[in-house]
């Protein structure tokens, strides 16, 4: 059985790819994550607890909201990167989980490109460069 593991160290377009998915969720962390804190912050809140669920919740609707509208967040953007509410529940724990999710998805066998939700609900993050879209008028009978 090969994992993403056994083939990400010899694989520079695999390595790239992870790298690349990396950053964006750092920059996705940015965009949400600071003002979250901010806010909090400015309204008096001190407590751990309120900081990780607030900024589970806004991570989650960020990203369900902006991969519902434009297919991809401002991070998958800047990264070259390209399904909305289900996919990002893993985002509701951002803390442990996107990693967790990555490191179950390498290791299982299977597309070394997929974190371990991706495989569930059959869903690959693609670079945005590589996808052509043909658009296709359908005329309506008349």
């Amino acid at each position: 059985m090969v994992n993403g593991f056994d083939i990400i160290g010899q694989n520079r377009t695999l390595q790239i790819h992870w790298a690349k998915r990396v950053a964006a969720f750092a920059v996705d962390c940015l965009v949400v994550l600071a003002p979250v804190w901010i806010l909090l912050f400015l309204l008096g809140e001190r407590r751990v607890s309120v900081y990780g669920i607030g900024s589970g919740i806004a991570f989650f609707a960020y990203a369900t909201v902006t991969e519902g509208i434009w297919r991809r967040t401002v991070g998958k953007t800047i990264a070259g990167l390209g399904k909305a509410a289900v996919r990002n529940v893993p985002k509701l724990f951002w803390f442990l989980f996107p990693l967790l999710d990555t490191i179950a998805g390498l290791l299982v066998e299977g597309d070394p490109r997929q974190r371990f939700s991706d495989r569930i609900l059959g869903t690959t993050v693609a670079q945005s460069s590589l996808i052509h879209v043909r658009l296709h008028r359908i005329e309506a009978p008349q």
